[in-house]
């Protein structure tokens, strides 16, 4: 199953911080990221925000947040004890959606994201968003993670799981096999904890372990057969780790 990054991008675009130009930099594996000045859009449109908004977005990549012509929404702290706030928050969806009766599936790109803050949902919430952010936590509970049953029944991009304290090679390769036995497409790791894992991108160790494993998880090799011109598909680990090294390797050179 293909993964990708969705990132809280919650740090300032200034000269001397390389984080956006690093996030930019891995668009291939970066879907969204989050954009926070403030805890929230703040007070008062910079043009620092704009111009990596712009930028992110010539890129491929979905930026939520508010100010600055963004692709879409995150609605955090999510009320999902019970199903007593549905309509609240399909007013919501109808208002970032754009109409009344329109469907996720419909033609709108514009994304959005809830994080209930748990792992199990009441079902009725599930049409109103796009994404859930499913697990929020650190390294050591995310092994004891349990989806919900339904989660199977839904496509993979309904669902998104944020580990921090992720601080050594164990405890990463521990975080990155629990989630690839989870049905969910989206992931962000950081070494960094609270209360803030946010503030700034993980080490650079954390980063390229992250953004080899989704690349990983979409390289295949095809083999062209020139007479019958059938394609041969194949995913041998040793393969495909070596082409997620040159991939990723490409990749960092470009910021460095």
């Amino acid at each position: 199953m293909p993964r990708s990054v969705v990132a809280p991008s919650y740090f300032y675009p200034g000269a001397t911080d390389t984080s956006w130009a690093k996030v930019i930099q891995a668009a291939m594996y970066v879907s969204v990221v989050l954009l926070n000045p403030d805890s929230g859009p703040g007070a008062e449109r910079l043009q620092e925000y704009a111009t990596v908004v712009q930028q992110s977005q010539a890129a491929g990549i979905k930026v939520l947040g508010g100010w600055y012509g963004v692709d879409g929404i995150f609605v955090d702290e999510m009320y999902a004890v019970d199903t007593s706030k549905v309509q609240f928050y399909q007013q919501i969806h109808d208002a970032v959606k754009g109409s009344a009766g329109q469907v996720l599936d419909s033609a709108s790109s514009i994304q959005l994201i809830f994080n209930p803050g748990q792992p199990v949902v009441p079902e009725a919430y599930l049409p109103l968003a796009d994404t859930f952010l499913t697990f929020e936590g650190p390294a050591e509970s995310y092994q004891n993670f349990s989806a919900a049953d339904y989660t199977v029944n839904y496509p993979s991009s309904k669902f998104w799981h944020v580990v921090y304290r992720c601080s050594s090679n164990a405890t990463i390769d521990a975080t990155l096999s629990q989630f690839n036995s989870q049905h969910a497409e989206y992931l962000y790791v950081t070494d960094l904890d609270q209360p803030n894992p946010y503030y700034s991108l993980p080490d650079e160790k954390t980063w390229a372990q992250l953004l080899a494993y989704v690349a990983s998880t979409r390289l295949t090799t095809a083999s062209i057969a020139p007479e019958s011109g059938s394609s041969i598909l194949r995913s041998d680990p040793a393969v495909l780790c070596v082409l997620a090294v040159l991939t990723l390797t490409a990749v960092l050179a470009g910021v460095a």
